[in-house]
């Protein structure tokens, strides 16, 4: 067959050898006709950011509950703990996406998720009851990570229950209500810290600083089943159902290089994050010859900073002009116009959908490269523009 193809905003026009006319239409401008259900995208939010505080409550206050259970335990054993939750998570993060995929549900997968989790975190509040703590935090830690590993769950409904409209925003507000979680795990064992190390007893449990925010976190854990199953509504606007399909949809290939380069840059994101918030606490109490408490409180307002500023980032990136910047891969002989002179040294095309997006161009050229900058604006295709950046 001889295909000739007309592009336009709508879609492609393909002749065939009958000069049969046929209307392709692109699955993203098919989805887009869709509106996103942000009800249940915010309930799915909130349910990232408690998984996020679920990771991170202990990651202040693991190494001093450790030595006061287990005076055997050692910082490399520490390691081995932080390590267990991430490797509960690796493990479990497929299953729940398998489990999802086979399924097409959400709500089971992190319904029990958020129950093992919750399992895990008062196992972890009665460490105190057991000889050799040291074996049972490693284990509780683990089965924390089987839990919370529920969070792919979450994540690929935020990709399927998005149009390619709102994608970027749905993602970017659930990577900031992860990290959100994240500051906040930390604020939560500081705000218990005045119950003191020693606490009392109820029978034979200990109630401290340490296991009052262990028995809370089950409590929110069983709260977060609850509100999936009765608030929770999913609408899987963002996938083509192959009873609604027809052969005049043109769905892209799957980008297997472009998946496993993000999965790569997101581990080695996650592998720095974790050096610096679980050895925060040891360093600083040698360091500064901290108490446990302090440790805990000063470390926990140090990442609870941190992560507000990646919580302004991931905002900016859903909410304004600079995550629909689109940065192709271009040099002087692919650009529309030659503006390269001699008084320029490189010339860079940026596509943008409005001539407000020149600032923003302007403002992150100039605070991410401190480079001089000269932006000339033209139309481009499909009444996009480009932004032609000479750099001086």
């Amino acid at each position: 067959m001889v295909r000739v193809s007309f592009t336009s905003r709508s879609g492609t026009m393909t002749l065939d050898e009958n000069e049969n006319e046929k209307n392709e239409v692109s699955a993203s401008d098919l989805l887009d006709e869709r509106q996103t259900d942000w009800r249940s995208m915010w309930i799915s939010i909130f349910l990232q950011f408690v998984v996020g505080i679920q990771v991170s409550v202990y990651y202040m206050s693991m190494w001093p509950y450790l030595q006061k259970l287990d005076k055997t335990a050692d910082v490399d054993f520490l390691g081995w703990i932080v390590a267990s939750c991430n490797i509960g998570s690796t493990i479990s993060n497929p299953i729940y996406g398998y489990w999802n995929q086979k399924t097409m549900s959400v709500k089971m997968p992190v319904i029990i998720g958020f129950m093992i989790a919750a399992l895990a975190q008062t196992w972890y509040g009665l460490l105190s009851i057991f000889p050799h703590a040291k074996w049972f935090m490693l284990s509780a830690r683990v089965l924390t990570g089987f839990g919370v590993g529920n969070i792919a769950a979450l994540r690929i409904y935020a990709a399927t229950a998005s149009t390619p409209r709102d994608r970027m925003k749905a993602i970017s507000y659930g990577t900031g209500g992860f990290v959100l979680g994240i500051s906040f795990g930390p604020v939560f064992s500081a705000f218990f810290t005045p119950i003191g190390e020693n606490g009392w007893k109820l029978g034979s449990v200990s109630i401290d600083m340490f296991t009052v925010v262990a028995f809370l976190m089950a409590i929110v854990c069983l709260a977060a089943c609850v509100i999936v199953q009765c608030f929770f509504k999913e609408n899987y606007v963002g996938i083509i159902d192959k009873n609604e399909s027809d052969s005049n949809v043109v769905i892209p290939k799957y980008d297997l290089a472009g998946a496993l380069t993000c999965i790569y840059l997101f581990m080695i994101v996650n592998i720095i994050a974790t050096n610096v918030e679980v050895m925060s606490t040891p360093l600083t109490t040698v360091l500064y010859n901290w108490k446990d408490s302090q440790s805990i409180l000063y470390n926990g307002i140090a990442l609870c900073c941190s992560c507000i500023v990646s919580v302004t980032l991931n905002i900016l990136l859903g909410s304004t002009r600079i995550g629909k910047l689109h940065f192709p891969e271009t040099n002087e002989s692919k650009c529309s116009l030659d503006l390269v002179s001699s008084s320029f040294t490189k010339c860079s095309c940026i596509l943008g959908d409005s001539i407000q997006d020149h600032w923003i161009i302007f403002l992150m050229v100039k605070i991410l490269m401190w480079q001089e900058v000269v932006i000339r604006v033209i139309s481009g295709a499909n009444g996009r523009r480009e932004f032609h950046c000479q750099f001086i």
